[in-house]
């Protein structure tokens, strides 16, 4: 499938192993959680979906999902290729193939597969379309720094012949998303204006909002969130 190349795919086996294949016929039983130190990467995952506006169906024949076994948590776990996870979730399928990994257990190997998944999601952004109109470029920036490897952030920045920053610029972030700088901060323009149209008229309606608003000394109590 295409989240790897054939020659890339190799390596990917080479250094976490070749992963076991399993038919599941029950998607819904299976327990499948997203592992703890994937889900950063995970969550810029999600948030790439509100925006995307390809059918991922059309880019696969058969139903299956990468799942990892760490012998410190039950069942699977989610790490790799998160966008199938999404999807699948979504569009729950009669049968499916597992391709099941054993999670490393050493710091290297695990900083490894961070950034494997941090290409892999790199590959995703800029392989489909997405709708601006749905898109939170802001958001999709601070997730994208805080979660996904510096050092894929790093290469980028420098292919694309940015300063060679370690942190997600508006710039790239609209180049991988074939838009432009211009495009995206218009999108956060309008975003903030929805936001701040919201504050307003909250302020206006809603003495206890006034109150954290103008009232330093202000202290919200639980009770009073009931009553509003």
């Amino acid at each position: 499938h295409l989240w790897r190349t054939m020659e890339t795919a190799f390596d990917f086996n080479e250094k976490f192993g070749t992963p076991k294949k399993l038919l599941c016929k029950n998607f819904n039983k299976i327990q499948i959680s997203i592992h703890p130190n994937f889900s950063g990467i995970y969550l810029c995952y999600q948030e790439a979906f509100k925006s995307l506006k390809a059918d991922l169906s059309i880019f696969t024949s058969y139903p299956e999902i990468h799942v990892w076994k760490d012998p410190n948590i039950s069942g699977y776990t989610i790490a790799n290729a998160c966008q199938w996870h999404l999807y699948w979730s979504q569009n729950i399928p009669k049968n499916i193939e597992l391709l099941i990994h054993s999670f490393p257990q050493d710091w290297e190997k695990i900083e490894l597969l961070k950034k494997e998944t941090s290409l892999e999601f790199r590959k995703f952004l800029s392989s489909y379309h997405h709708d601006l109109d749905r898109m939170n470029p802001a958001k999709m920036q601070s997730l994208i720094n805080a979660h996904i490897s510096s050092e894929v952030i790093l290469a980028l920045n420098k292919e694309n012949s940015f300063k060679p920053h370690r942190t997600m610029s508006l710039d790239l972030l609209a180049k991988l998303l074939s838009y432009t700088r211009n495009q995206l901060n218009y999108r956060n323009k309008v975003i903030n204006r929805k936001r701040q149209n919201v504050l307003d008229q909250l302020q206006q309606t809603s003495g206890i909002v006034q109150q954290l608003l103008n009232n330093v000394d202000f202290v919200l109590t639980p009770d009073q969130l009931w009553k509003a």
